[in-house]
């Protein structure tokens, strides 16, 4: 499949501050905000309303942004407890999760445990509805739908009970973000580099369809109604159906007018301005609200703003007149969970696709003979990025490979020298690497396991400590650690080591 994440590869886009607004162009409704009060390491709750902190000091680990008055944070295991506002003290979950999406203004996440399918909560940490096994991943909530991915890649979208109301038919699926229309990607394109695309409604049903050939996506969402696309060089608006339309926000004549250095429109349709260096806020007849003044202002909603001087933050609202009297240096509350993975992993399949990356002469492609010059095609053609590193890392979905070599890949002479690439730099080992730690505690040990019962059918004899020859000389060694399984191949024997096993508490 193409590289679709050139336009739409994320089932949510946001990665603005949650908003706490009427406004329908604010993303997610929220009273609160984490922040690092001037002086603290730990992170506190602010009531945006009153300026006022709800929790003080309350938590070594930044919280997320807080929704229908619900924030994860992860703890010293590595694992997310919910909190409630009304609470700060105490998780609302009996048991930790090994994965999860923000809360939605319906109250409604998705979470899984470790070893176990996703599951739709709501605000009580009770299950709402277990997902099927076959899906991989799923978004946050956002309009009463969760887009959610298969394990054959495909997306589709669950409602607020859990239940698949459009099937997985997509190659992407995009959130429908400000009302009751979504972007998708077609699952079948052409071969060019041509994207298909389409709009569809709540129930699925296509609205229209186009291709990057008629319009390329700017954002893959609809805001104020319409949907902001480029064709040829200029931006033009799509209703659903795909019609063009009048852009409803173009009234910055006035504030263009006033001859700002640069300026940005906010959701509630102001205009946070820059003059020499200085922001402040305006309308869209350019009259001031908030004096420009600030070094920095950060639109959090229709009336409160994070205004900034000397790198200390205060809550201040849409007359510049100061929300409370706390300040702050650090602020996170951006919705960073959209997806949550599914607790486990199929160990059988895992073992399986390991093996066959290997065999008694040769692993990933890369043999004891193979040089840099036998791999040129891995790496780009400027020997600076590559100036002494010795290995050469290339993701293979779901895996890591890492080559390293007996020598730099690229080195110079000296430092008045550019460098060049060392072609005959040998192979000396390949490390694949497997993120499990979404899984149940004893994945990794179970992968190896089913590993090494297999790998003296392929040629592989146990020799001791874990490691596994072959007669044709090289030689493997697997480990994990932090959730991580590796399997080294070691192109030469008597270089070949154990890798300790660490497991995850």
């Amino acid at each position: 499949m193409k590289a679709i994440s050139r336009i739409l590869i994320c089932a949510l886009l946001v990665t603005c501050l949650a908003a706490c607004n009427s406004s329908d162009e604010y993303s997610y409704h929220a009273k609160y905000l984490p922040v690092q009060l001037v002086g603290s390491q730990k992170w506190s709750i602010l009531d945006l309303e009153t300026g006022e902190i709800v929790a003080r000091d309350a938590y070594t680990n930044a919280p997320s942004a807080v929704v229908s008055d619900m924030y994860y944070v992860m703890n010293d295991n590595g694992t997310y407890d919910f909190y409630n506002v009304s609470n700060p003290k105490t998780p609302v979950n009996k048991e930790s999760y090994g994965s999860v999406t923000s809360f939605a203004d319906n109250g409604l996440a998705v979470v899984s445990l470790r070893g176990e399918p996703l599951m739709v909560i709501n605000t009580k940490c009770e299950v709402v509805n277990t997902l099927p096994r076959n899906i991989a991943q799923c978004s946050m909530f956002s309009n009463g739908r969760a887009a959610y991915q298969t394990d054959d890649g495909l997306w589709g979208y669950i409602d607020e009970r859990g239940d698949t109301v459009i099937s997985a038919r997509y190659a992407n699926a995009n959130a429908f973000l400000h009302g009751s229309f979504a972007v998708v990607v077609d699952a079948n394109q052409s071969s060019d580099s041509t994207i298909n695309f389409s709009i569809i409604d709540k129930k699925g049903t296509e609205l229209f369809h186009a291709s990057t050939k008629d319009y390329r996506i700017i954002q893959p969402f609809f805001v104020s109604g319409v949907l902001p696309v480029l064709k040829g060089d200029s931006i033009v608006c799509l209703n659903e159906k795909g019609k063009e339309v009048p852009n409803p926000n173009n009234d910055h004549e006035a504030v263009d007018k006033a001859g700002y250095s640069d300026y940005i429109r906010t959701a509630a349709n102001f205009f946070i301005v820059n003059k020499d260096g200085k922001m402040g806020l305006v309308d869209n007849k350019s009259q001031v609200l908030i004096p420009i003044k600030w070094d920095r202002l950060v639109d959090i909603s229709a009336d409160r703003y994070i205004a900034v001087t000397d790198s200390v933050c205060q809550i201040v609202d849409r007359k510049g007149q100061l929300v409370g009297k706390e300040k702050f240096i650090h602020v996170h509350g951006s919705i960073e969970a959209l997806q949550a993975a599914r607790g486990f992993i199929d160990t059988d399949l895992a073992a399986a696709s390991l093996l066959m990356m290997v065999s008694p002469d040769e692993c990933c492609g890369a043999s004891p003979k193979t040089t840099l010059m036998d791999m040129n095609s891995l790496v780009g053609d400027d020997p600076n990025e590559y100036n002494g590193m010795n290995s050469l890392t290339i993701p293979q979905d779901p895996f890591r490979v890492r080559y390293s070599f007996n020598n730099y890949i690229a080195s110079s002479p000296s430092a008045e020298e550019m460098p060049t690439f060392n072609l005959d730099a040998r192979v000396m080992a390949v490390n694949i690497g497997l993120n499990v730690s979404h899984c149940g505690l004893k994945t990794e040990q179970e992968i190896i396991d089913k590993v090494s019962a297999t790998l003296g059918t392929r040629g592989f004899v146990l020799e001791g400590n874990d490691i596994f020859i072959s007669e044709a000389g090289p030689a493997i060694s697997m480990g994990y650690n932090q959730g991580i399984v590796n399997l080294i191949y070691f192109m030469n024997r008597s270089y070949a080591q154990p890798i300790t096993r660490v497991p995850r508490k």
